[in-house]
């Protein structure tokens, strides 16, 4: 005997999930949760270190020279060892990788291309630092650079490579390259002293002088002291250039009677 199977109409099918999922839900069980997109992986990428190579995905931003200043301060004795990161644009996940490996304890990496998140979760999985990092989208709505980052949460270091082109991303990958009137930066600058632990430091890569000079007109207005960690001169150098340079960034103490 022959069995007639019926297709359930598309609305159906989604009507059950729905109440499915509320019944597991007031159950109190685990609600699945469907597998996002995949991105293709367009490159692998051999880093000293690292035993294995590091997958770029598809629309992922990927230039490890201009942050080879900052990963050797990383890798430097046992600065980052034990100490709480956050990295306010992954991409690949290098930097976040790289912290991890230097025995950081915990790092938060963010990034607002959905292809970076994934790309960054991914290297982390495969070089097993997972369940040290946590990746968090930022939303295009609210594209700050603490917007995914609670009032109350601090590190001893935050990092980032930011983007330096000072014009509007017209796409989402545009976001690696560009920062319309540097809005990105004035959040970076304006929410450190809210972010970093007593004695924390930020360190930011710029391959601009454009971007390093704003960098140092602008800190000081957030009570910050930037010191270049560069022996090149911006003078000297072509607008854009590589590698990056690397620019450390610290609250000014607070003098005797006051508060900040």
């Amino acid at each position: 005997m022959r069995m007639t199977i019926r297709r359930i109409p598309f609305w159906v099918a989604i009507l059950l999930s729905a109440i499915v999922g509320l019944w597991l839900g007031l159950l109190g069980r685990p609600v699945p949760v469907l597998e996002g997109p995949r991105y293709r992986t367009v490159a692998h990428h051999a880093v000293r270190g690292f035993p294995r190579r590091l997958a770029q995905y598809e629309g992922v931003f990927w230039e490890p020279r201009d942050t080879s200043m900052l990963r050797r301060l990383i890798g430097k004795g046992d600065v980052f060892e034990d100490k709480t990161v956050l990295e306010i644009g992954a991409g690949t996940g290098l930097l976040s990788l790289c912290c991890l490996q230097a025995g950081a304890r915990r790092v938060i990496a963010t990034d607002i291309n959905p292809a970076a998140v994934a790309n960054t979760r991914y290297n982390a999985d495969l070089l097993g630092y997972g369940k040290r990092l946590a990746v968090r989208r930022v939303s295009r709505r609210r594209p700050g650079a603490f917007s995914v980052v609670k009032p109350t949460e601090k590190f001893h270091y935050i990092i980032s490579n930011p983007p330096w082109e000072d014009r509007k991303p017209r796409t989402i990958e545009e976001y690696a390259l560009c920062d319309d009137n540097f809005d990105l930066l004035r959040s970076i600058l304006a929410g450190l002293k809210t972010h970093l632990e007593p004695g924390g430091r930020a360190y930011l890569v710029y391959g601009c002088v454009e971007a390093v000079e704003y960098v140092q007109r602008l800190a000081p207005r957030h009570d910050l002291h930037v010191r270049l960690l560069d022996n090149r001169r911006l003078d000297e150098l072509p607008e854009v250039f590589l590698p990056g340079m690397l620019i450390e960034v610290t609250p000014e103490p607070s003098m005797p009677g006051t508060t900040n």
